[in-house]
């Protein structure tokens, strides 16, 4: 199972924590670049960013699918537009993203945290994340059973 391995999640954070405390960093310059923490699987990484003084936005990004010329992108569309409107309903901070940079579909669970304290979620947010797109993989092999096979976590 894809996992975020807690030595090294727990260095990038006092990493990431250290430099937002340091004096010789400028704010600025921490809070533009997000931290982004690999997990065993290519295809699943987590992106930290300070978005507001002791505020942080916890993105945990999981590939779907990759598109290709054979994929039938409007059916692939119209499935994510469900998706989105479903947790959107459930109150779920998940959505499907199109990055037409990468030709992928991604799903991301977005997560804001308000103190520092809070990091100690953030292996459960992934593993949740995590969940949620196997069950949209599974999803989407079934609905869209003649397009290429999605990504595997």
């Amino acid at each position: 199972m894809t996992a975020l391995h807690d030595p090294d999640l727990i260095k990038a954070l006092a990493a990431w924590v250290g430099q937002l405390k340091s004096p010789y960093h400028e704010d600025k310059q921490v809070n533009n670049y997000p931290v982004k923490l690999m997990s065993s699987s290519p295809n699943a990484w987590l992106e930290i960013k300070q978005i507001e003084q002791g505020m942080m936005e916890i993105t945990c990004i999981h590939r779907v699918m990759e598109q290709d010329e054979h994929c039938d992108l409007e059916g692939i569309r119209k499935e994510c537009s469900q998706f989105n409107a479903l947790m959107e309903r459930v109150r779920l901070p998940a959505y499907m993203w199109e990055d037409r940079h990468k030709a992928e579909f991604q799903l991301r669970w977005q997560e804001t945290l308000v103190t520092q304290a809070d990091l100690k979620y953030v292996q459960r947010f992934f593993e949740q994340s995590l969940y949620l797109a196997n069950a949209l993989q599974s999803r989407l092999g079934w609905a869209l059973n003649s397009q290429p096979q999605p990504l595997s976590h």
